[in-house]
């Protein structure tokens, strides 16, 4: 009788322990487990009791040990072991969690929590198809069950199926509402297939149902970082920093909308600060690379980069930073190579797609890039940077359901000033195609107002006046008194060509026909001579006209020191590119033709070449292609005047140096293309060769706004194209005709 009224008082005293954990008062429950075990330490309903409010307080680690004795005692009771399975599975221990809640199960098949918590462990342990088999029978047994589902998309998502993840998520927001996991889950996915409007309503959602939720907060971020809308963005971050200010992730993130707004200095301070808090955060250390990246040393970035991938190869963010900084880099290869890994391991982000497409392009491989194109538009009929490459790439081909997608969308009130200057581009670029003009020009004038909205947000500014005082002193410096001081400064060394112009001129095409010379390596558009520049002329600031007064008396020892580092340099892109044998390496850096006195400074043996073309037409060019850093070519006035100082200073160095650099006429080239050819190749010291007039045969990647035009052979259908657009564009195409005809009509 004394036993039957102990057990009879464990009993309610355990029922009591786990009724109070039902109701969430795990104070009150603590309480009853903790007389109970005073009262019988040796009892499993105590340490069961015991257990399971250390587990609820979420001590998995301190519950086993309670757990595993009452399983010892009771090694039928099926709830014992599933809760000592999750106490396992909670506390890392994730192999003993898979027996526990096997044999659980084994005991009692239809324990469908049981069977939750199995497929939670082998998701958690990597064994990622047995768990989604498993959430996908329990998901049979309950169509309705939102918990069932979530874990379904989850498993999904790890393998990648995002279509699949994202109709789990769906589904299980359709049988719960206010099933806070699927809202979180959800939107990130979305988010990164380009779907910012529901995405942000899925995190506003999420942060409703849950106001802590850091996750939540951080994706509402991201969304409205995307859509432009920087201030918003800023108050999300702010809003989760309050809650949890040690997340390395979120100060990450918070770096980076400072990047994108122009502050280097806040950026950096954030990532510095992620790093304390985390000091293998690689969004952080992408974040220090890029900052290094865009100040125009992409060598330097990837020296950080590379050796995170020994430790995260599988971070989308890794390869995507690598893919870009390649990219600027010149390697087309490499950053294909990184680009396609990050697609593989984050496959919803669609734009990635359009990434790809535009290094595909870069090889020539035309039709392939076409091909990446259309796979992120089937995953998001919306993709603008698809929709964007596809109406540059085919112009006036252009299908018409694409046209009426992208003119649809000019209707969403809601789209910000990038997406908007990405369509209106795309469009123009199509009516260009079809020679509607008129509808071309007005494309044009909102894709370059837009741009330079989107791009003032991001910081970018532009002083025409200041650039004006930049040339005046470099006219003033780099004299004819000035090149008779500097001789014999210098390396005599002929390696290094240089073309020169404006951008839109001819010099990809003038590269390309160089580069077919079996001596002669092409490296696109490297900054070397500015950084070369800019490290002769520290500690003053850019365009700050008194940092031109070391050149009155230059260091012959710095300038050889450098010219030295400038040659490394291209020996070691001769050796990455299987040419070390190369006699000629050739620059085409358009913004090189305001250094040429300093070039001739380092190297006194360098040929130049200048590339021209009616300004009218590199103005008209210009004005349909959004570059990706020059700030001066989105508005007329500053498009206009830069071209008018850019003419001025080749005035200047055509008066003081004109035996230094040879000029070649983009008209002249399309007319008589071998001639002008061979008084390239001759120009530059080398034999002839006929491969250099077959140069759209190459398969070398190479980057240009005009890709199209330098895979197939020279045509002149764009030389005067500029005169269709004078009565559209007369603010743009009328300043530059004066200025054409006031040339024309100057005494020789």
């Amino acid at each position: 009788m004394q036993d039957s009224n102990r057990l009879n008082t464990e009993a309610s005293g355990n029922a009591r322990v786990l009724a109070a954990l039902g109701s969430g008062n795990i104070e009150l429950a603590e309480r009853e487990a903790r007389s109970l075990i005073t009262q019988y330490p040796d009892d499993p309903a105590a340490q069961y009791a015991i257990g399971m409010v250390q587990l609820v307080r979420g001590e998995a680690a301190d519950s086993t040990p309670w757990l595993e004795k009452a399983c010892r005692q009771r090694p039928h009771n099926t709830v014992y072991r599933a809760n000592l399975g999750v106490a396992c599975l909670r506390a890392g221990r994730l192999e003993d969690a898979i027996g526990y809640l096997s044999t659980a199960l084994e005991q009692k098949p239809d324990y469908l929590e049981a069977g939750y918590n199995l497929g939670c462990a082998l998701l958690a342990h990597g064994q990622v198809h047995e768990a989604l088999e498993r959430f996908r029978a329990l998901t049979q047994q309950q169509p309705g069950n939102a918990n069932y589902l979530c874990a379904l998309g989850d498993a999904a998502r790890e393998l990648r199926d995002w279509h699949q993840a994202v109709t789990c998520y769906r589904r299980a927001i359709d049988a719960d509402a206010g099933c806070s996991r699927a809202h979180i889950n959800l939107a990130p996915i979305l988010m990164h297939a380009g779907l910012l409007e529901e995405a942000e309503t899925l995190a506003r959602r999420a942060i409703e149902l849950e106001p802590r939720q850091i996750s939540a907060r951080k994706t509402l971020g991201d969304c409205l970082a995307r859509q432009e809308l920087f201030d918003d963005a800023m108050d999300a971050y702010a809003d989760a920093y309050d809650i949890d200010p040690d997340s390395a992730v979120l100060c990450a993130a918070i770096g980076d909308l400072w990047l994108e707004t122009g502050d280097q200095g806040e950026a950096t301070s954030w990532y510095q600060k992620a790093i304390q808090l985390d000091e293998h955060s690689i969004y952080a250390h992408c974040g220090l690379a890029r900052i290094i990246r865009d100040n125009g040393n992409a060598e330097r970035a990837l020296e950080i980069l590379t050796p995170l991938l020994d430790q995260a190869a599988d971070s989308p963010d890794l390869q995507l930073a690598l893919g870009n900084t390649h990219w600027d880099d010149g390697d087309a290869g490499a950053a294909l190579h990184h680009f396609r890994l990050a697609l593989e391991l984050q496959p919803e982000q669609v734009s990635l797609h359009a990434r790809i497409a535009q290094v595909l392009s870069s090889s020539g491989d035309v039709e392939e890039a076409i091909a990446e194109h259309r796979l992120a538009l089937e995953n998001n009929p919306n993709c603008i940077a698809s929709l964007n490459g596809l109406a540059v790439t085919r112009r006036g081909k252009l299908a018409p359901d694409s046209v009426q997608t992208m003119e649809k969308m000019l209707e969403n009130d809601r789209l910000r000033s990038g997406a908007l200057a990405s369509l209106h581009n795309g469009l123009a670029f199509y009516y260009d195609g079809v020679k509607q003009h008129e509808t071309a020009a007005r494309h044009m004038q909102l894709a370059n107002r837009h741009q330079w909205q989107s791009r003032s947000r991001r910081g970018w500014t532009y002083d025409p006046d200041k650039y004006a005082d930049y040339v005046s002193a470099l006219i003033e410096t780099f004299d004819r008194g000035y090149f008779e001081r500097i001789a014999g400064l210098g390396n005599p060394d002929r390696t290094p060509v240089f073309i020169v112009g404006m951008p839109r001129s001819g010099t990809t095409l003038t590269e390309q026909i160089l580069a077919r010379h079996p001596r002669v390596l092409g490296i696109g558009e490297r900054n070397f001579a500015g950084q070369a520049f800019h490290a002769f002329t520290q500690p003053a600031g850019d365009m700050d006209t008194g940092f031109l007064d070391c050149f009155r008396q230059p260091d012959a020892d710095k300038i050889t020191d450098l010219a030295t580092q400038y040659l490394a340099r291209l020996d070691g892109l001769k050796q990455k590119s299987g040419t070390p044998d190369a006699a000629r390496v050739v620059d085409k850096l358009p913004d090189n033709y305001s250094l040429l006195g300093w070039i001739l400074t380092l190297f006194p043996n360098a040929r130049i070449i200048h590339c021209r073309r009616d300004p009218r037409a590199v103005a008209l060019s210009c004005w349909m292609t959004q570059f990706g850093s020059i700030r001066w070519a989105c508005n007329e006035a500053h498009l206009v005047e830069r071209i008018r100082q850019y003419r001025r200073l080749m005035a200047h160095w055509r008066s003081v140096i004109p035996d230094r650099f040879i000029e070649l006429d983009y008209e002249n080239l399309v007319a008589d293309q071998e001639a002008e050819s061979r008084r390239l190749i001759d120009w530059i010291g080398l034999d002839w060769d006929d491969s250099c007039l077959s140069f759209y045969e190459s398969d070398r990647l190479i980057r240009t706004a005009s890709i199209t035009q330098v895979r197939e052979p020279i045509y002149n259908r764009s030389v005067e194209k500029w005169k269709a657009y004078e009565p559209w564009l007369p603010d743009l195409l009328g300043p530059l005709t004066d200025m054409v005809n006031r040339s024309n009509n100057a005494p020789d």
